[in-house]
């Protein structure tokens, strides 16, 4: 064997539920697992002692936004603002810092005007105060909606698509909504193929330091200038070279119909794969968000009683993709936030005349936040995948009910309840929207509290998680969303050595203490990408 782990507590997750003491590895797979004594038998290049940490199965992250992280982190951040006023200091105080060098836009990201001292949002002239030279774009956390300045909007307007946008973009205030954010990544400069592979080895690398060794991540129109070829390339090129330092499942979003046609027409379809990089789902999105007021609900929102939010696509449209996906192998990841978007999405399923020859027919809904019995069963007789994020217990648990009213809070961010009727439900984080920590994750799911621990008794405590499903779902739930529950997901003979060492043991201790739990090793293929140091 090349690598023996040994004097570890190794939750394997298999079906039998086996806690093991060693696992051996050798070419990157996993030849043994057992007792200590068992290993002894054995001969090995290298063994490494656990010291009786927990080794689990390598996490991974079912739905973020890789490439985009690292764009945003290499931006101006504005996730900790609490008023406009700051907004607009961190961003003069980047162009100030710029001075002298060539800077051809501002884009800045993370604000939620719910954390204001005086909620509202910025105003393009506040923007126009700053620069009337280059784009400043200040995108809100959710991603569903912006402010430019005068230069950004002029910019926008002799784009192309701008007649497919006109209406989500007011040229008083400079608000942009829905598909005119996404596309105001068109008026900014592209990033060279070089910038790109930064990009990814950056946002690798602080995935293997969270514990992460895969992800299944949106990033095909998720830089300026939204060049998908390159960014393909960027990453085949890395992983050619072997130098993806995580194993990628491309979620891959067009924002027109006919582009995401045209990727599939030209031979591009589920699990096409080469060593760390394959193609995953067509990612598509149906609605907005909830802070937003843009996610599409059935009935008008409680604090916007003229407002049922938006839908992209009509049922038809939706129908006709559906079906589309199906007679080309092609699975598909809808972001649904709202009820009225669920609902369609599952009709579109039921109605696919080709979903039983699909072979990569395990469709899934991105965020299923506003459910309900009625959703959940629908879900649930379509077999549909559910793409959720604990980290929003953190994020909305303030902002769901004055948004939708008390009468409809049965069954929403209903976790517990998926699992229990049996929904393949896997766990993500949607970042750079907010933190990709696994272990903030695990929390969330376990305690239905936020960062600061309130309240004690948790949010809708009945969809609470026990620790070992809210691991399961960045780990076997995560591989079977993938088609990958053969490979990866658990520790048993034969599969990828894939592992993460804790800390602590988080099945152990008080579950208000696994937001802090650390990552002490993080194992791809048998070869350790992240070593935590520590002082002896």
């Amino acid at each position: 064997m090349d690598t023996i782990f040994f004097n570890g507590c190794i939750r394997t997750l298999d079906n039998s539920e086996k806690v093991a003491e060693a696992v051996g590895i050798e070419n990157g797979r996993i030849v043994f697992v057992g007792t200590d004594k068992e290993a002894e038998a054995f001969s090995c290049k290298k063994r490494i002692d656990l010291k009786g940490r927990l080794m689990l199965p390598g996490f991974v992250d079912t739905h973020m936004h890789m490439l985009h992280y690292a764009f945003v982190e290499r931006s101006v951040k504005l996730f900790d603002c609490t008023s406009v006023e700051e907004m607009l200091a961190a961003a003069k105080k980047r162009l100030e810092e710029s001075k002298g060098q060539k800077l051809t836009w501002l884009y800045c990201r993370g604000w939620n005007e719910e954390h204001f001292d005086k909620p509202r949002y910025p105003h393009k002239d506040e923007l126009d105060a700053l620069s009337t030279e280059i784009p400043i774009i200040m995108v809100r956390v959710c991603g569903h909606v912006a402010v430019c300045n005068s230069c950004g909007l002029e910019l926008l307007k002799k784009i192309p698509a701008f007649p497919e946008i006109e209406k989500e973009v007011d040229l008083d205030t400079g608000l942009l909504k829905e598909n005119a954010v996404q596309f105001y990544s068109s008026v900014l400069e592209a990033p060279s193929q070089e910038e790109v592979e930064g990009y990814i080895r950056y946002s690798a690398k602080k995935l293997n330091e969270c514990g992460f060794t895969g992800v299944q991540s949106d990033d095909l129109a998720s830089l300026p200038g939204k060049n998908w070829r390159r960014i393909m390339a960027s990453y085949k090129a890395l992983d050619a070279r072997g130098e993806l330092s995580i194993r990628h499942y491309e979620q891959c979003l067009f924002e027109r119909a006919e582009d995401a046609r045209a990727f599939i027409e030209e031979g591009y379809h589920t699990g096409q794969r080469k060593d760390h990089f394959t193609i995953g789902p067509m990612k598509l999105i149906q609605d907005g968000s909830l802070g937003a007021r843009t996610a599409a609900m059935n009935e008008p929102y409680e604090d916007s009683p003229e407002n049922t939010g938006i839908i992209t696509f009509s049922q038809d449209e939706l129908d006709d993709l559906f079906a589309f996906f199906d007679r080309h192998q092609m699975q598909a990841a809808v972001h649904c936030i709202g009820d009225r978007a669920m609902d369609m999405v599952i009709e579109a399923v039921a109605k696919s005349p080709y979903r039983k020859d699909n072979k990569k027919g395990r469709h899934g809904i991105v965020h299923c936040q506003i459910t309900n019995p009625r959703i959940l069963q629908g879900m649930k007789d379509q077999d549909l995948l559910a793409y959720i994020q604990p980290v929003f217990i953190d994020l909305d648990m303030n902002t769901v009910e004055p948004a939708i009213g008390a009468q409809r809070m049965d069954k929403v961010y209903a976790w517990k309840s998926m699992l229990d009727m049996g929904i393949h439900t896997s766990g993500g984080s949607d970042a750079p929207v907010v933190s990709f920590d696994a272990m903030e994750n695990i929390y969330f799911a376990v305690t239905r509290k936020n960062i600061s621990g309130q309240p004690q008794e948790g949010w809708i405590p009945s969809e609470k998680l026990s620790v070992d499903e809210a691991v399961k779902l960045f780990t076997k739930n995560a591989a079977y969303a993938s088609y990958t529950e053969d490979e990866n997901g658990t520790i048993e003979v034969g599969k990828n050595a894939d592992f993460v060492v804790l800390e602590k043991n988080i099945y152990e201790i008080d579950p208000d203490e696994i937001k802090s739990t650390k990552v002490d090793m993080t194992v791809l293929g048998g070869e350790i990408v992240y070593e935590r140091e520590v002082e002896e």
